[in-house]
């Protein structure tokens, strides 16, 4: 029986004009020439991988997928529309990151360029990408108590987010251990700081202070930016500062106490001024 989104071992039975037939002894299956990577003789044994093209028919090719339903990898976004993002996994049809695996809000989408973990999952005559959850991996654990690593936004929900790791080490980190609001595909860096039921719990927070400073920093470079003024201020809402400075409201109260302990900065209601 073909197995759909995975590479099989099949068994050139025939040419035609413009394909190969393959068979695994039960099911055949056309390889056009174009994806078969050169001249194919009846008899030859080819490793090719099922899948399903615009028209929903079933093809092969022999171009080496970097992900199947078997197998994990990281894949680079390469479009996007209202239907999810597409992903590129080695072969000549990009395969489609549905929005039902994508969080409501387009705005923390993955952005083209980036690269994120995925394994495919098959539908009837589709074969869609779905980002790695913890149950997906089967990677020994090799993360460290206190050391810093670098990984990609996988997934974003209420209380927090999580993020993998470039060799699939999957980290959970609360919301209240967040310095900014991030989207899927992001790259950034965490320090661990305990497991907890076989899971990483990790903190973007390395060091309160350091992260005020950083963030204070930034806003003064805002500011100088834009002629010495802010349109932030004492009222200003969680969704008008990630707009403007791209930052958590209590990052952006930590850092604005750091500024004005300094006399840098005049916080008005609804604007600061650069003193």
């Amino acid at each position: 029986m073909l197995d759909y989104g995975n590479v099989n071992k099949l068994r050139v039975v025939k040419e035609t004009d413009i394909a190969y037939s393959l068979t695994d002894g039960v099911e055949n299956v056309f390889l056009h020439f174009n994806q078969s990577l050169g001249k194919l003789n009846i008899g030859d044994e080819v490793n090719a991988f099922l899948y399903f093209d615009q028209k929903k028919r079933l093809c092969a090719t022999l171009e080496t997928p970097s992900i199947t339903s078997k197998k994990y990898g990281f894949v680079e976004v390469v479009g996007l529309n209202a239907a999810g993002v597409f992903v590129n996994i080695g072969i000549s049809k990009d395969i489609l990151l549905s929005k039902d695996f994508l969080p409501p809000n387009e705005r923390v989408w993955p952005r083209v360029g980036e690269l994120i973990p995925c394994i495919i999952k098959v539908k009837t005559n589709q074969l869609v990408a779905k980002i790695i959850e913890p149950r997906d991996v089967i990677e020994e654990k090799t993360l460290k108590v206190d050391e810093i690593y670098s990984g990609v936004v996988i997934n974003i929900f209420h209380s927090g987010i999580n993020v993998a790791t470039k060799d699939f080490q999957i980290v959970n980190i609360n919301r209240s251990l967040l310095r900014h609001i991030y989207h899927i595909g992001e790259t950034i860096e965490f320090k661990v700081i305990g497991e907890k039921e076989n899971i990483y719990i990790g903190s973007t927070i390395e060091q309160k202070e350091k992260a005020r400073i950083d963030d204070g920093k930034h806003i003064l470079d805002y500011m100088q930016n834009m002629g010495g003024r802010l349109p932030l201020g004492n009222s200003s809402t969680p969704e008008e500062i990630f707009k403007v400075l791209n930052m958590s409201k209590s990052a952006y109260k930590r850092a604005m106490g750091y500024l004005y302990k300094l006399e840098l900065v005049e916080i008005h209601e609804f604007e600061t001024i650069l003193k």
